[in-house]
């Protein structure tokens, strides 16, 4: 029996395994001015997913709120070197980094890179449309920083992290999102619950499947 059971550890232990890294990914939750926008743990105003790959990291961020954008976006970076503007795309007209230095951001505390997105807040909130799970592109934008330390390898923790500010240890990250109707700081990040893998699920279920074959042949016996 002991046998048995010393399979189905190993089955598994494997299906969570072979689990790929998933990026990092964070609801922006809470307004501290008048926003206009809904803005809590049950109607996040914003989504924000980390991608590091060697010494580059992408950040891209959705508004999920109908008919506002981000005119700027903050974030704290703890690792060795400075970071620098690379690329960028989606909602953004001549967009900049700023930093290292320490920017206030409505409130949230003062954070060590801020990138402009160059959209002028309320005039440009109708390019965010959303109806049901259908999230336009003018809701979205990504861009890509390198460290000067080109051996650098980025990980998603030397971003979160709150060294420059004097906001509490769960606000990595601040923007300003406007429309039309207000426009206001927006933060507080909590994470997004990960997605097991459909492959993990799989090696998952073969493993409660095996330990029912096993308990059936053992009942036969």
């Amino acid at each position: 029996m002991k046998g048995y059971f010393l399979t189905l550890g190993i089955l598994l232990f494997a299906g969570v395994a072979v689990q790929p890294a998933l990026a990092d990914s964070f609801y922006l939750v809470g307004t501290n001015d008048s926003t206009g926008a809904p803005c809590s743990t049950t109607a996040p105003c914003a989504k924000v997913t980390i991608n590091t790959s060697g010494d580059t990291a992408t950040f891209t961020v959705t508004s999920l709120d109908s008919g506002y954008v981000f005119d700027n976006f903050g974030f704290n970076f703890s690792g060795p070197g400075t970071l620098s503007l690379t690329s960028d795309s989606g909602e953004v007209h001549n967009p900049s980094l700023s930093g290292p230095g320490a920017s206030e951001l409505g409130g949230f505390g003062k954070f060590k890179y801020v990138f402009d997105t160059g959209k002028n807040g309320g005039s440009s909130g109708g390019d965010c449309s959303i109806s049901g799970s259908t999230i336009s592109a003018g809701c979205t934008f990504s861009f890509t920083v390198t460290d000067s330390i080109t051996s650098s390898v980025l990980t998603d923790a030397e971003f979160e992290t709150d060294t420059n500010g004097t906001h509490t240890t769960d606000s990595y990250y601040a923007g300003h999102i406007a429309a039309s109707g207000g426009s206001g700081f927006v933060s507080d990040a909590v994470p997004v619950p990960p997605i097991p893998e459909p492959s993990s699920l799989m090696l998952l279920g073969s493993g409660v499947l095996g330990l029912a074959g096993v308990v059936r042949r053992r009942c036969r016996c």
